[in-house]
């Protein structure tokens, strides 16, 4: 069955394409807002964009860097934008990094990478002077937001050098033909299950999953970007797509400030990842509960979705005082990542936040499924996308197998690397994204997990841990964090299922840590009880601290079995 189009985007070849179109069409709008050094808020024009894009890449070819591959390190800013168009666009090879890794991760992602330079945000640039240093490949050092050093270019004033030189008539750059289907981008897996592997994209690529993403999703008006830029969710779907659609994107200084930023920029939507919603409900509820407001507000939803059923919708006038929190327009947040539990996904959009929860990986340049506003249906990750297909290998009885693509979406391969990739390949050319789900009738994809994380019992039975997790973090509402996994027991002479769960803080401190084990114990003998004797968890464990989490937030599975906490 073919997926359905909301909407007809143009379809274009390129990011030049696309930059120039965007330029054209909505010129002196403003593209993106950041926070400045002083806390003043700087704008930048979607004319603005296309100028310095142009110029950073013209300063590029004539200091003879064609070719290169450069490492981008750096906080999410408009010169990052900057700078990953400018190199991607004929130039060379653009390498997104994780700031948040150590100095040894970096060093070692930058060799793997054949980096030849390195853009980097100020903060970076004694990290990035260290490669030098330590004989790596790198030969030129350019820092986004700085003057010219000993030791580095200033990017601001590479843009200015190449403003004079197309004013001059140079049109190197702008002329520079773009190979759709060359890489354009190294895109580096979090590694949450296994090394970093480096994932080659084509604009062909971007191009396919830009095209497929505007079909369902229509972007409008201001947007907060909170999730790192180096991803492929963030960057080809957040960036590209306000790019097309003409939205302002409004950058954060600090995920420590979300709700304070939407205060400021007041956005009226995001793109996030499921702990960042996850966070908005409880602290909704949580909030209701103190004020002694919590029965008001489900009387409210109660109401409010009994009248939604003749069409009639007040959401935001009801909740307007919870949504004034968000900055009072948010109403739309597309998220992916990580699997979304429907309860949050009903919980949000009863208050007046719509969630249009999708699937993808970054190997898929990431997006493969996505859900619409008027399409949708409970638990489903939404229906395929147009111009990709899905199909699911080796099902069981119940339709589920592993999630299989084909199409314009996915990877060249992994760079220097042929051994992964050719293992990520089945005979006939579909990519094995090793997530294990099915398809309904109507073409909507639903996600039971990783296969890696599957749990295989000695009984030959078949665990999806995320589904137990899920289960706990509805049951248990002072559960912060669960991670489900098999480990080894003498008791079971064999394999059994552990849980260890991190509680919600102030929970904890509120009874203490002998009565908060003696609940915990007594909540998972009545949750056991509901499950079926081989998804029975038969070992708990609980930290008092937030689990290891990469920067897109998920958590370090591999981690939690490594270390030892606290039996309950």
């Amino acid at each position: 069955m073919k997926s359905r189009i909301f909407y007809k985007p143009e379809k274009l070849n390129s990011t030049r394409e696309l930059l120039s179109r965007s330029s054209s069409k909505y010129s002196e709008h403003i593209a993106f807002k950041e926070i400045g050094p002083n806390k003043q808020i700087l704008e930048y024009s979607y004319k603005n964009l296309q100028e310095d894009v142009d110029a950073f890449g013209a300063s590029l070819i004539e200091m003879g860097m064609k070719g290169y591959h450069f490492a981008i390190l750096g906080e999410n800013s408009y010169l990052w934008v900057v700078s990953y168009l400018a190199i991607i666009q004929g130039i060379g090879v653009a390498v997104p990094l994780d700031k948040e890794l150590s100095e040894e991760d970096l060093f070692h992602l930058i060799k793997k990478s054949n980096t030849d330079a390195i853009i980097c945000s100020k903060t970076y640039a004694s990290i990035a002077q260290k490669c030098i240093d330590n004989n790596l490949k790198v030969k030129q050092i350019i820092v986004m937001n700085s003057e010219d050093h000993a030791d580095f270019l200033s990017m601001k004033k590479l843009i200015q050098k190449g403003k004079e030189f197309i004013k001059d008539g140079d049109v190197d750059y702008t002329n520079t033909p773009i190979d759709v289907e060359n890489m354009c981008e190294i895109i580096f897996t979090s590694g949450t299950t296994g090394p970093n592997k480096g994932v080659m994209l084509s604009q062909k690529n971007l191009m396919t999953v830009l095209y497929g993403s505007m079909t369902v999703i229509k972007a409008e008006g201001v947007s907060l970007s909170v999730l790192p830029i180096h991803h492929t969710y963030e960057c080809s779907c957040h960036i590209l797509g306000g790019l097309y659609s003409g939205i302002t994107i409004c950058f954060i200084d600090s995920l420590k400030r979300v709700v304070e930023s939407m205060n400021l920029f007041k956005p009226n939507m995001s793109i996030m990842v499921p702990m960042f919603l996850e966070a908005i409900y409880n602290s909704i509820w949580r909030e209701s509960k103190r004020q002694g407001l919590e029965k008001h507000l489900q009387y409210g939803v109660w109401f409010s979705n009994l009248i939604r059923k003749i069409r009639i919708d007040r959401r935001r006038k009801y909740f307007a005082p919870v949504l004034n929190r968000f900055g009072g327009n948010l109403q739309q947040i597309v998220c992916g990542g990580a699997p979304l539990s429907y309860e949050v996904v009903k919980g949000l959009t009863d208050l007046g936040i719509d969630i249009l929860n999708g699937y993808g990986i970054t190997e898929c340049a990431p997006l493969v499924a996505c859900n619409h506003l008027k399409w949708r249906k409970p638990g489903s990750l939404g229906r395929v996308m147009s111009n990709c297909k899905v199909r699911i290998n080796n099902p069981d009885s119940q339709g589920k197998g592993e999630i299989q693509v084909k199409g314009d979406n996915v990877m060249l391969g992994y760079y220097d690397d042929p051994e992964s990739t050719e293992r990520s390949f089945t005979e006939d050319g579909w990519f094995k994204t090793g997530d294990l789900g099915y398809l309904d009738k109507d073409n909507f994809l639903y996600i039971n997990g990783r296969e890696k994380n599957l749990i295989i019992l000695s009984n030959g039975k078949n665990v999806h841990p995320e589904e137990l997790e899920e289960i706990i973090r509805r049951k248990l509402v002072y559960v912060k964090e669960v991670v489900v996994y098999s480990a080894s027991s003498s008791d079971v002479g064999g394999e059994c299922i552990a849980a260890c769960v991190c509680p919600e803080e102030e929970y904890l401190h509120s009874m203490g840590i002998d009565e908060f084990k003696a609940q915990l114990n007594k909540d998972f003998k009545s949750l056991n009880r509901s499950l079926p004797a081989y998804k029975q968890i038969n070992r708990i464990m609980f930290s008092e601290y937030e689990f290891e989490k990469t920067t897109s937030k998920k958590i370090k599975r591999n981690s939690i079995a490594e270390r030892s906490y606290q039996s309950a």
